[in-house]
């Protein structure tokens, strides 16, 4: 059932004591020292599905290659796709590519400051335009990211789930009617930052919270009820296998060029199935029919499980004897060094068994 809307004194009560904890209580963030546009920009795309202390590291690299978004538009892909490497989702480094040089080509290196704006730029959807407009311009956008849409659920006592289209709407609507106008920026960062520090998912501090006065889910005690969760699919299971290439000093690696999550990222010449039957001769027969290249794999020496958003894979690895070497194109296939394979960008399964496979030849 939905709740009656806050009337004007308990919405002015609830933004200062949130904004009084904020100022309080804030973590020091780099993007927050002077809010400048294209670093608002860079921690948002990267904070999506990803913790803040586990992306910091990734923005303070980015930032040291690429201080500015004209180095962005000018960047090589590789050492853009290399800069992103551990944080997956690859179609969103392109996609910063693809803006900085829209911004650099269409609006003069400056950011639009207004969502409409905003929202016509690659890889920028509403949740991310609301940040950007509110967080590097004070502009009264309203933000839905997952900490925001826990605190206005358990505020509001809103038990169904929020991806549900109806729930979605009320939230978006709630998130915009409650931005003081004047301090869009703090707020809407106050909103996420009780969500990423005190109402948290499971065992909130509900006593730490400065607008707990406000909040229907604790004055009935069902907190950790709110929100409900939409039930979940079973991720589909894939199969890939992979051919470990050796002569000399060196090994060989192909590049993903279809239109996929880990487009323009090196990995082993591999194939993938929803079944691990016959894979390893799928492999043998990719190999000689799109490189030239003919093998007799081995027995599987390693195998990883790697999650993505909708499915996951098993990834295994197997050794090849070299019969036919093929011809090597440098665009999509090259035999690499093996002191040099830490300047390649390899999906993260790949990394884990090099670091594994480096180990183990050094026994």
């Amino acid at each position: 059932m939905k709740q009656r809307d806050l009337n004007a004194n308990e919405l002015e009560d609830l933004q200062q004591s949130l904004l009084k904890w904020f100022k309080e209580h804030q973590r020091k963030l780099p993007w927050r020292e002077n809010y400048e546009p294209y670093q608002v920009w860079i921690s948002e795309i990267m904070l999506q599905q990803t913790q803040v202390k586990t992306m910091l590291p990734f923005y303070r690299r980015w930032m040291e290659a690429l201080p500015g978004i004209r180095e962005v538009a000018e960047a090589d892909e590789e050492l853009l796709i290399k800069l992103w490497e551990g944080l997956g989702y690859y179609r969103r480094v392109r996609n910063i590519r693809k803006t900085a040089e829209m911004i650099c080509n269409e609006y003069g290196g400056q950011f639009p400051e207004q969502v409409a704006e905003l929202l016509k730029l690659p890889g920028i959807g509403r949740y991310t335009a609301g940040a950007i407009a509110s967080i590097a311009f004070n502009q009264p956008a309203p933000i839905l990211d997952g900490n925001v849409t826990r605190v206005l659920c358990r505020v509001r006592k809103i038990e169904d789930p929020p991806q549900l289209g109806d729930v979605g709407k009320e939230l978006w609507r709630l998130a915009e009617a409650w931005i003081p106008k004047e301090e869009a920026r703090n707020f809407n960062q106050a909103l996420m930052e009780l969500g990423a520090t005190v109402c948290l998912p499971s065992s909130p501090n509900c006593l730490l919270c400065p607008i707990r006065q406000h909040c229907l889910a604790f004055e009935l005690g069902k907190v950790e009820a709110i929100p409900a969760s939409k039930p979940g699919k079973v991720p589909r299971q894939r199969y890939r296998a992979c051919a470990v290439i050796r002569c000399n000093n060196k090994m060989l690696f192909s590049k993903r060029l279809e239109n996929s999550l880990l487009e323009g990222l090196w990995e082993f010449p591999s194939v993938e199935s929803d079944t691990k039957k016959k894979l390893k001769g799928t492999l043998e027969e990719h190999l000689e029919r799109n490189y030239g290249i003919k093998v007799t794999l081995g027995k599987e020496i390693h195998q990883l499980e790697h999650r993505y958003t909708n499915f996951k894979t098993r990834v295994g690895f197997y050794p090849a004897a070299l019969e036919v070497a093929g011809k090597e194109t440098k665009e999509t296939i090259s035999w690499v060094e093996i002191p040099k394979i830490e300047d390649l960008a390899l999906p993260r399964p790949y990394r884990r068994f090099m670091e594994w496979f480096l180990e183990q030849s050094s026994e």
